[in-house]
C-alpha cells in the first residue's frame, strides 16, 4: 500500500521569506516536494559535514588570494627593476643573489603552503 501523506505542518513565514521560497522551488514539482527534499538534506550528516568544507575552502581561498597577489607583485617589480638594471647594463651582480632570488624563494615557499593546506583540505573533503 502506498504512503499517503494526510498529515500537514503549519509554519508562519513573512512575506519577503515565502517569495523566497516560492523562488527557490520553482525547480521541484511543488513547494512541499522542495522542503521535503531541504529537511532531508540538511538533516543528513554528511551534507553538514560537506557544507562546512565548502565554508572552509572559501575561508582558505580568501585567505591566500591576497597573499598570492602580494606575491605576484613583489615578484613582478623585482623582475621588472631586474631587467631594467640589465638593459641599462647597470644590474649588479650581487642583485639577483641578494635581492631578487629572496623573493623568488619567499613566493616559492608560499606557493608550496598553499599547496600544502590546499591537499589537507582536499584529503579531509575525500573522507566524508
Amino acid at each position: 500500500m502506498k504512503n499517503l501523506k494526510t498529515k500537514y505542518v503549519k509554519v508562519r513565514v513573512t512575506s519577503e521569506e515565502a517569495a523566497l521560497i516560492k523562488e527557490k522551488s520553482a525547480g521541484y514539482t511543488s513547494v512541499s516536494h522542495f522542503i521535503r527534499s531541504a529537511v532531508a538534506e540538511y538533516s543528513n550528516i554528511n551534507a553538514k559535514q560537506r557544507l562546512e568544507l565548502i565554508n572552509e575552502l572559501g575561508q582558505f581561498y580568501r585567505k591566500y588570494q591576497n597573499e598570492l597577489s602580494w606575491a605576484g607583485g613583489n615578484l613582478n617589480q623585482s623582475v621588472k627593476r631586474a631587467n631594467e638594471l640589465a638593459v641599462a647594463g647597470l644590474l649588479a651582480p650581487g642583485y639577483i643573489q641578494e635581492v631578487l632570488l629572496p623573493v623568488i624563494l619567499e613566493t616559492q615557499e608560499t606557493l608550496n603552503k598553499i599547496k600544502r593546506e590546499l591537499y589537507n583540505v582536499t584529503k579531509k573533503g575525500t573522507k566524508l
